[in-house]
């Protein structure tokens, strides 16, 4: 991931699948952008239909929210200069900053 300032931050997750519903189960993190993505850990999927629908519409994207804040979201809204949970963020690295861009990479075992 890349801050609007050109820094570079990454999180690796070496245990990552879906089960029903989408829920994510990830652990196993390396990297020095904090593991933003622990808090997201067994929820399940939601769009503005489907799963946390209150949270998707508000945070205008789907995503693995958990019950209470957002510590990460890479479906986020794209706004450069904001600070908000509904723009792309990953909080433990740079706050809920827009970063300016970010890549989800998945390798089998």
């Amino acid at each position: 991931m890349r801050a609007e300032n050109g820094e570079k931050g990454f999180a690796i997750y070496q245990n990552f699948y879906l089960s029903s519903s989408y829920a994510i189960h990830i652990n196993d993190y390396s990297g020095d952008a904090g593991d933003a993505m622990r808090y997201q850990n067994n929820y399940s999927f939601s769009t503005k239909d489907k799963g946390n629908t209150e949270k998707a519409q508000r945070l205008k994207g789907g995503w693995w929210y958990e019950d209470s804040t957002v510590f990460c979201h890479l479906n986020g809204v794209y706004e450069p200069g904001t600070n908000d949970a509904q723009t792309v963020n990953w909080y433990p690295w740079r706050e809920h900053e827009n970063l300016a861009s970010v890549e989800i990479k998945v390798r089998p075992k």
